[in-house]
């Protein structure tokens, strides 16, 4: 009997062993932040993480934002090699993207992102998408598969206070994540207006002809 127990703790063992390295050595993408209260004006800086077992050429991510309460303004990234590739950017979501010439091995950081805090609110960051790219041997990238994506939420606080905004990072390679900017449409406003003004004068004229020949 204590030897049947022993067999059975011996599998369970040697199973959770099994689930602990499959655990570590899993491909994963995560979403974090080191602080979660701000004041207004200042500089939310949150972090796109990686673990990957397998040397990676580049990555990606898509973080969804409320525009009432953030405007994105760059990303970061210090892995060596890693250069940043400028996407047209939606309003409420940043889009980011980096590739390196050489595979490079990554287990921390992959890149910092900025928000600049435009009034009071609550509100969350939302990691919609990210993925690790390796290169086939065609030479073509490709999506590493299995990658897990981990903590996708970053719940903030901002104050209605007044703060000062971060300067900008002098190191690592930096990529604009300005969001679009709205053009007004003056012509429209100008065209519309000339055609109440015609439309009004003919009434008027007409108006008048008719009191006239009453």
């Amino acid at each position: 009997m204590k030897r049947f127990n022993a067999c059975i703790l011996a599998a369970i063992f040697s199973l959770l062993a099994v689930v602990h390295v499959g655990a570590q050595s899993a491909e994963t993408i995560w979403l974090t932040a080191n602080t979660t209260a701000y004041k207004t004006n200042e500089t939310v800086i949150v972090t796109v993480n990686a673990a990957s077992a397998t040397p990676i050429q580049g990555f990606t991510f898509q973080i969804r934002y409320d525009p009432a309460c953030l405007k994105p303004v760059n990303a970061s990234s210090l892995v060596p090699g890693m250069n940043g590739l400028g996407l047209p950017q939606l309003t409420g979501l940043v889009d980011g993207s980096y590739a390196s010439t050489t595979p490079q091995t990554v287990n921390g950081v992959l890149a910092e992102v900025r928000f600049t805090a435009l009034k009071g609110c609550q509100t969350n960051l939302t990691l919609e998408s990210a993925a690790l790219a390796i290169r086939t041997a065609e030479g073509f990238a490709a999506p590493l598969p299995s990658v897990l994506v981990g903590e996708r939420n970053v719940s903030l606080f901002v104050d209605s206070e007044a703060g000062v905004a971060q300067a900008a990072p002098e190191t690592g390679s930096v990529l604009s994540l300005e969001p679009p900017v709205v053009e007004r449409n003056y012509a429209g406003w100008i065209i519309g207006i000339v055609v109440l003004l015609l439309f009004g004068g003919i009434g008027f004229g007409a108006y008048k002809f008719l009191r006239v020949g009453g």
